[in-house]
């Protein structure tokens, strides 16, 4: 019998060294390397659930940060002035930049390299290397324009000529000032549109020049003369090109239905630019939410209260629900929508929706955070604090009253749900038969028992290897 449960036990053992884990390594695979590398490997995280010793392993972290550089965020801080490390890490991932040490940031070989590999990651060096080392970054991404300073745009125009040679999408990026300057606009043209004659004394108020330029850069309709922002074949044609655009047209063509139309159809945000009565058109706004729900929030009032119109809002962005009016917020359909959509939608419900436990487990189901939206009623409700557990919301004594907290019996009952919410508190981490328990179930509980308990992890590694796996054991732990 023991033998059978043993084999039983060891055959669990290896079905849990192949599950995923979203929020914590079992005690028994922290210090695993095989199992914290391949979990990696296969699901893109996990380096924050592995034991110290492992986070202290160089060859390991090298290893993790080639095939998830965003890893090296949980690895130990010597590591944060390991060029080498870095470096491998911000090739793939360059916001790794913001983990390094001041160091790292400030040295200018390092960052050239990095720059090198990855031309993002200038947006993380000092402003001093910035402008030192921007000659490198935009040969290999445009838009490390918008990250430069200004005044350093403005005294090396011949950095942006070239720039623009390499790839034309890049005059995007050039400063307002820049663009107003007759001579420059005149160079920087004549560069992208060579086939157009005389461009290279151009000027915002031929439409012949103008109507070719705005088809392929539609905000320079902001530079345009008035007589050309209420020109409708440019205005159209700029909106065609960016929906934005709009905001430069004159009020006359805000209000023309047919440009509204173009622009929200492209971008719904374009609602924001088109006329007041325009925002009180049905089809014109439907059309605005059908691409971004979001773009209900520059709807007329009446039409944040029609619920066909709300529908639409949220099914495309399940958060648009925060723009519709309060009678529509406490509409089971449209709630129940928003948050099939998305389940933070449930924070912009009324109070009666929040009350209910059918639509809020809808949320927590999808979404385990959405449970600080819940009503006060249903967290002063036991029975359905351990259902939201059984969702595998482990976070639940966050948003339980105090009593709850206090009541042993009840903390033991949510352990045996996986939750080791409870022993984050101090007069549990320090209670052995809550821990056991919560180890049991959970190996990460480990992390916030007493130091006192953590002195006899192999009493604690057994208890779980007992229960969980009948005393069988495939492999060592050491536990630092």
């Amino acid at each position: 019998m023991k033998f059978s449960r043993q084999q039983f036990g060891k055959k669990k053992w290896l079905e849990n060294r192949e599950m995923k884990y979203e929020t914590f390594f079992p005690v028994e695979f922290m210090n695993d390397k095989e199992f914290v590398l391949n979990h990696i490997k296969k699901y893109g995280y996990g380096l924050q659930f592995a034991s110290k010793s492992l986070k202290e392993d160089r060859d390991l972290v090298l290893t993790v940060v080639q095939h998830c550089g965003y890893e090296l965020e949980f690895a130990s801080n010597k590591f944060f002035n390991d060029q080498q490390v870095a470096l491998t890490a911000i090739k793939h991932y360059p916001y790794a930049l913001t983990y390094i040490s001041d160091d790292l940031r400030n040295d200018k070989e390092f960052m050239l390299e990095a720059v090198r590999q990855n031309g993002r990651a200038i947006l993380h060096a000092t402003n001093t290397l910035k402008v030192e080392i921007a000659s490198i970054a935009v040969k290999q991404n445009d838009e490390v324009l918008v990250y430069l300073e200004e005044s350093y745009l403005k005294a090396h125009t011949e950095l942006i000529f070239d720039i623009i040679k390499q790839n034309r999408k890049a005059f995007r990026w050039i400063p307002n000032d820049l663009l107003k300057d007759h001579v420059f606009i005149s160079k920087a043209l004549a560069l992208i549109f060579p086939e157009i004659e005389k461009i290279d004394s151009f000027d915002y108020s031929k439409k012949d020049i103008m109507l070719k330029v705005v088809q392929e850069f539609g905000f320079l309709l902001e530079f345009a003369s008035d007589e050309l922002k209420n020109d409708r074949d440019i205005v159209s044609n700029s909106v065609r090109n960016l929906a934005f655009s709009l905001q430069f047209a004159s009020p006359d063509l805000k209000n023309d239905r047919e440009i509204a139309l173009i622009a929200v159809v492209q971008d719904g945000y374009a609602l924001q630019y088109i006329s007041s009565e325009l925002q009180r058109d049905k089809i014109v706004v439907l059309s605005a939410v059908n691409q971004n729900g979001h773009a209900l929030q520059y709807a007329s009032d009446d039409l944040k209260n029609d619920k066909k119109i709300v529908l639409s809002a949220v099914k495309k962005s399940g958060c648009a629900l925060r723009y519709a009016s309060d009678e529509l917020k406490s509409d089971r359909e449209v709630v129940l929508a928003a948050i099939q959509e998305n389940s933070w939608a449930l924070q912009f419900a009324n109070d009666e929706m929040k009350s209910c436990e059918e639509i809020v487990m809808k949320a927590i189901k999808e979404q385990k955070g959405t449970i600080q939206f819940a009503s006060k009623t249903l967290l002063s409700d036991k029975q359905f604090l351990i259902e939201a557990l059984k969702l595998g919301c482990d976070n639940v004594l966050d948003y339980a009253p105090t009593e709850f907290i206090e009541d042993k019996e009840f903390i033991l009952q949510t352990i045996k749900y996986q939750n080791v919410g409870a022993v984050r508190f101090c007069h549990y981490c320090r209670n052995k038969e809550v821990i056991l328990e919560a180890v049991k179930h959970n190996g990460f509980a480990l992390w916030y028992a007493s130091e006192e308990l953590q002195k006899d992890p192999e009493l604690v590694v057994q208890e779980r290897i007992e229960q969980c796996y009948y005393g069988s054991y495939v492999g060592v732990y050491n536990h630092d």
